[in-house]
């Protein structure tokens, strides 16, 4: 049987044409987030791993919508009614969402170890920009 061998080919002629390398980088990260739509992502931050959500494709010059529940909750239980709303869905059409799940609550989270020093507001409104840079995202 033949070894498969990998091949480099070069576009003789681009479908997008003089783009620039920013907007290469923003068709790239919509394509992974549409891959990616309604799957929950974790990042490291300096107060300890932030899981969120992203729904939706980024549009140019359009900001994110973020949300970030209420004290015991999680973003489905604080947010899925709102967003399931006849008059919201104007809303998810048009703009990506991310829903972050403070340390804990979001679903299937294990318990805490013994002696876990919960984060206090100020370190969890910190962890919002990892998220953000994260996604590569300017505005929310």
């Amino acid at each position: 049987m033949a070894e498969l061998q990998e091949v480099q080919i070069t576009e003789e002629k681009p479908l997008l044409p003089g783009q620039t390398p920013e907007a290469a980088k923003e068709a790239e990260l919509a394509a992974r987030i549409l891959l990616d739509q309604g799957q929950t992502h974790s990042v490291e931050t300096p107060y300890g791993s932030v899981t969120f959500t992203v729904y939706g494709t980024p549009k140019p010059k359009r900001p994110a919508i973020l949300t970030y529940h209420d004290v015991g909750l999680n973003y489905k239980s604080c947010f899925q009614p709102l967003f399931q709303f006849e008059d919201m869905q104007e809303i998810i059409q048009n703009f990506v969402r991310v829903h972050v799940d403070a340390p804990g609550m979001e679903e299937g989270a294990p318990v805490f170890p013994l002696g876990y020093q919960y984060p206090s507001l100020d370190q969890l409104a910190d962890m919002i920009p990892c998220v953000l840079q994260y996604l590569n995202f300017s505005t929310i």
